[in-house]
């Protein structure tokens, strides 16, 4: 089957100028990650991921890659495939974006199965929320996890994020809302 034309990278003037535009976006280093703007080679892991964890199509996937990618240009905030800094090899990717019913940015991520449980996401996350800071401020971001999700329940307090009660009360009871205020020592 031949992949759909929006999924194939631009060629010519077009590759140049998304180059440009990509080059104008933050790089965030760790320790062992880098933090960067999507490219399309980064679709076939982010779909991937999305078959795995939600069991989406392809057309989904591609849905949601534009739709977090697009954060940048909207709302100066959105998509960031994380890689090893010794490969560049995509392990995941974090969002600082707005969904449809978000009433303000959400901190999510999502790793591919066989780089989790390996401080990854606590690394670029923690990256990414320090981003937050000096973009949005203190107090003005938050994650929306299941009450089940234990890992990611966990990881948002690590982060130094604090159950915000009143926002949860606009969801059904196994939704928390962290909300990251200034970060812990």
């Amino acid at each position: 089957m031949t992949p759909a034309r929006c999924t194939q990278p631009p060629s010519g003037k077009a590759a140049m100028a998304a180059a440009q535009y990509r080059a104008a976006l933050p790089v965030i280093q760790t320790r062992r990650l880098v933090l960067r703007a999507p490219t399309l080679d980064d679709l076939p892991v982010w779909t991937l991921i999305c078959k795995e964890s939600f069991g989406d199509t392809e057309q989904e996937a591609w849905t949601e890659f534009s739709y977090y990618t697009s954060g940048w240009l909207l709302h100066g905030h959105g998509l960031f495939s994380v890689t090893l800094k010794e490969d560049d090899q995509v392990v995941g990717f974090v969002i600082l974006a707005l969904e449809w019913d978000d009433q303000e940015p959400e901190l999510g991520y999502m790793f591919r199965a066989e780089h989790r449980m390996k401080g990854y996401a606590t690394e670029a996350c923690t990256a990414v929320r320090d981003f937050g800071f000096d973009l949005l401020g203190s107090g003005q971001f938050v994650s929306y996890v299941s009450q089940s999700n234990t890992r990611s329940n966990a990881l948002a307090e690590r982060l130094g994020a604090l159950r915000d009660k009143t926002a949860e009360g606009a969801f059904d009871n196994d939704q928390h809302v962290w909300r990251y205020g200034e970060a812990r020592a």
